[in-house]
């Protein structure tokens, strides 16, 4: 294990370029991949299914992929999608960066997710309690991962299901028809 060190808001922000996308982890700088044209078109999918949801579910707001925030570990992630209770946002107002977790991540695998990074990021996740979905666009399987529960598995003839989020439904089929 990396000894963790602290960097400034602004540091983490010049550490790359704007066109790039990256995350603070165990004290380091972790730059992403660029997505490619498969993972963006899923996440265009995604993201409208979760504003429609939010427009009918006032009580929660989506984000897609550059918001970051703050694990209980002090982590700064960035999940490919993400939804949040309003009621979190103190005064209606929405920060530069969340100094929590999402209460749900949605994560899409990427062909250059190494495993050790996958399961950095699912720990982080857990330890934060937040509720997590993993896309794999090849299997077209979804995996939903509530921190104090068993790993469920969806297919894409399923609907998917959080029940942490009332009213929350999406339909894979649909999803995974890009």
């Amino acid at each position: 294990m990396r000894t963790a060190t602290t960097i400034t808001w602004e540091e983490f922000l010049a550490a790359g370029e704007e066109w790039q996308r990256w995350e603070w982890v165990d004290g380091e700088v972790e730059f992403m991949s660029p997505a490619n044209f498969r993972h963006e078109a899923f996440l265009i999918f995604l993201a409208a299914s979760l504003a429609q949801f939010c427009r009918t579910h006032p009580e929660w707001i989506s984000f897609t992929s550059n918001c970051v925030f703050t694990m209980a570990s002090g982590n700064w992630r960035m999940p490919d999608a993400s939804l949040v209770r309003s009621a979190r946002f103190a005064g209606g107002e929405l920060p530069t960066k969340a100094d929590f977790a999402p209460d749900v991540a949605f994560e899409i695998h990427s062909p250059t997710d190494s495993p050790g990074r996958i399961q950095r990021k699912r720990k982080d996740y857990q330890e934060s309690g937040v509720a997590q979905v993993w896309f794999d666009l090849d299997r077209r399987l979804v995996e939903l991962i509530y921190p104090d529960r068993p790993l469920q598995y969806f297919e894409e003839n399923h609907t998917l299901i959080i029940d942490t989020v009332p009213g929350f439904s999406l339909d894979l089929k649909q999803l995974y028809s890009i």
